[in-house]
């Protein structure tokens, strides 16, 4: 019986051993410079790389999109920043800091 349990599980364990898998596409081996674009196997856009500040450290955060991705990036973050900014001056100017309208 002890036999047989070392046998299975030593041909459980062969089984699971998996054939080496291809490389993945072609990523550069140097990280770019901000604002380079460089071309991913299986992508038709143009990668562009951008070094993004974090709340809390001096580190940057790598972020890599395709320039679509960017372009939609930035518009939200724009509308977000111009909501943000209306709404502060909205409730702090005028008839809503004095009540007297």
């Amino acid at each position: 019986m002890k036999y047989l349990i070392a046998s299975v599980s030593a041909l459980m364990i062969a089984g699971c051993q998996a054939a080496p898998v291809a490389p993945q596409a072609a990523v550069p081996s140097v990280a770019p410079e901000d604002g380079e674009h460089f071309q991913v196997a299986g992508v038709d856009e143009d990668i562009v790389c951008r070094s993004m500040k974090v709340t809390g450290t001096r580190f940057a955060k790598r972020e890599c999109k395709t320039v679509s991705a960017w372009v939609e990036y930035d518009k939200y973050t724009n509308q977000n920043a111009k909501e943000s900014t209306d709404n502060f001056q909205r409730l702090n100017t005028g008839c809503s800091t004095t009540g007297t309208c």
